[in-house]
């Protein structure tokens, strides 16, 4: 018997239960239904019976398998099919014999009459080989196709999934559906002006913050700092504030939640992070107000700019005492000793990657952890707040974007 597993229902609620694959009948009918039954035949090419959907001058061959969880000992929200080798041999003789056919691993999902399919993209599953492996694909990219329509990723190694409501997929295989998501295209622009892989020197940056008349240039943790300074000056620069607009310090308007970036046209929230990449957590926001705000606009990301890190401590404490003498050469009233914040001081980072994570109904209990908070300084009780496990940043159904500096 199955072992139970989160299964994904029409109003992409999720509820935990057994695995319900369909038949090869059933899978064949279900595209029939979404394709058009007049435009769905089973064909023998190349010795293999194969399902093909021909639309006008749309000729495709869908090669099918079931949507299941994995099994123990994985996570109940991880599911897969299998890529059997035939696939490739297949691929190459299409290629070869010059048939007038494209090639596609389609996965499908069902459950209680529900039906999500998968485009695994087959040139990023071939370019590793295909041996009998698994493809895998996750509850929260059946909950992003189920609650827009069409959703696609690259996973943590390299591999593209296109996941498709089934209402759209007839546009999806017309080649009628945008899948890019413009935010997407947004953060790879600003990672391409951002400075990945060099390191900064904390009194190098603190005064380019100055100069900048970023009003929180003085602060200790210039790290975070600089990568909210860097966001902000994007935004407003490239003109895409009805897009994302920072809300961070003093930028809010009348509305606006206690959080980084509103996503102004997709309306919703999510938060900057800079964290250091050896760290397992990083502190993540108010429990409460994070909870309403996903419940209240379906979706939370939170967007982390991982650095390696030099401590002052090995530097003789070197950025300590530059950042508080330029603090004072600036403000002659700062009353703080040249050591002041020393114990935390960074000296230098180098940012190296950076990942958004989705949180959203569907996902996040399991990416969250309590974080004790301590007291005031008058004694009283802070509000308790979130920690992220890192552990988050490699887990494919947490994550829907990526950027690694090579």
């Amino acid at each position: 018997m199955n072992v139970d597993s989160e299964q994904i229902q029409f109003d992409a609620s999720v509820v935990v239960a057994q695995d319900q694959p369909l038949t090869p009948n059933g899978i064949y009918d279900a595209l029939s239904q979404w394709l058009g039954h007049q435009n769905v035949s089973k064909q023998n090419i190349l010795g293999k019976t194969v399902i093909v959907y021909q639309d006008g001058n749309i000729k495709i061959v869908l090669l099918t398998k079931c949507i299941t969880y994995l099994g123990n000992p994985h996570p109940i929200f991880k599911k897969r099919i299998q890529l059997p080798e035939w696939y490739q041999d297949f691929c190459i003789d299409v290629e070869r014999n010059h048939l007038d056919y494209d090639v596609r691993f389609i996965g499908v999902y069902h459950f209680d009459g529900n039906i999500v399919f998968v485009d695994f993209v087959k040139e990023t599953y071939l370019q590793h080989g295909l041996h009998n492996s698994s493809a895998h694909v996750y509850t929260n990219d059946l909950f992003q196709a189920m609650t827009y329509g069409v959703f696609r990723k690259e996973d943590k190694l390299g591999n593209t999934i296109v996941v498709v409501r089934n209402n759209k997929m007839k546009e999806y295989l017309g080649g009628n559906i945008q899948t890019q998501n413009t935010l997407f295209d947004l953060f790879r622009q600003f990672n391409c002006g951002y400075p990945f892989g060099k390191w900064l020197y904390a009194f190098d940056i603190i005064r380019k913050m100055h100069e900048g008349e970023w009003s929180q240039w003085r602060q200790a943790e210039w790290a975070g700092w600089f990568l909210e300074f860097e966001f902000d000056k994007f935004t407003r620069e490239h003109n895409v504030q009805t897009q994302m607009r920072y809300v961070g310090c003093s930028n809010k308007r009348d509305g606006d939640l206690d959080f980084d970036i509103r996503f102004e046209e997709a309306d919703f929230y999510g938060d900057l992070k800079a964290s250091d990449i050896k760290k397992n957590e990083t502190p993540g926001n108010d429990q409460e107000s994070l909870v309403e705000c996903i419940y209240r606009y379906n979706k939370f990301w939170y967007v982390i700019y991982e650095h390696e890190t030099k401590k002052d401590s090995d530097y003789g404490y070197e950025a300590t005492k530059a950042r508080n003498h330029y603090i004072k050469s600036v403000d002659p009233a700062y009353d703080k000793d040249e050591m002041s914040y020393h114990q935390r001081m960074k000296h230098s980072v180098k940012f190296m990657k950076m990942t958004i994570i989705e949180l959203n109904k569907a996902n996040f209990r399991d990416a969250l952890k309590v974080f004790n908070q301590g007291k005031q300084p008058d004694g009283s009780a802070r509000a308790p707040k979130f920690n992220i496990d890192k552990n988050t940043l490699a887990n494919d159904n947490f994550v829907v974007f990526r950027y690694s500096y090579k």
